[in-house]
């Protein structure tokens, strides 16, 4: 079996990550999937920290920036779409109640993400089972 196959056999349909997207830079492989998935939790641990509406505009921008690179790392477009939309959350002209509300959207699309991964896990776990 060639390994570029092995990641779309376990998920192709997701609605939160596109696994034809991450596919290009894993061929298929389930360990580097892995990786990129624990790298991913790592970001959204790390970043989500200063995900807070009162976070000066520097941290802002830099917290949703370096989300929407690690959500595109792993093919979660949505998630990066939200992204973009809240690195431009700054300034004067940012108006009140914007971030709080982006904020939520942006929580509520990692935890369908990470959910997605999950998912993933899980079933590549059982292929490995069912392969030994």
């Amino acid at each position: 079996m060639r390994r570029g196959c092995l990641v779309s056999t376990v998920m192709t349909d997701s609605p939160e990550i596109d696994f034809d997207h991450l596919n290009q830079y894993v061929d298929g492989d389930p360990d580097l999937t892995r990786e990129v998935f624990g790298l991913f939790r790592n970001q959204v641990e790390m970043w989500g920290r200063g995900l807070r509406a009162d976070s000066d505009d520097v941290v802002w921008s830099s917290v949703a920036h370096s989300l929407k690179g690690s959500a595109r790392a792993v093919g979660a477009m949505e998630l990066a779409t939200l992204c973009d939309g809240a690195e431009t959350l700054i300034g004067d002209d940012c108006r009140p109640g914007a971030r709080e509300v982006a904020v939520e959207k942006l929580e509520y699309r990692i935890s369908l993400v990470l959910d997605e991964i999950i998912r993933w896990e899980y079933k590549d776990d059982m292929r490995r089972l069912r392969s030994e």
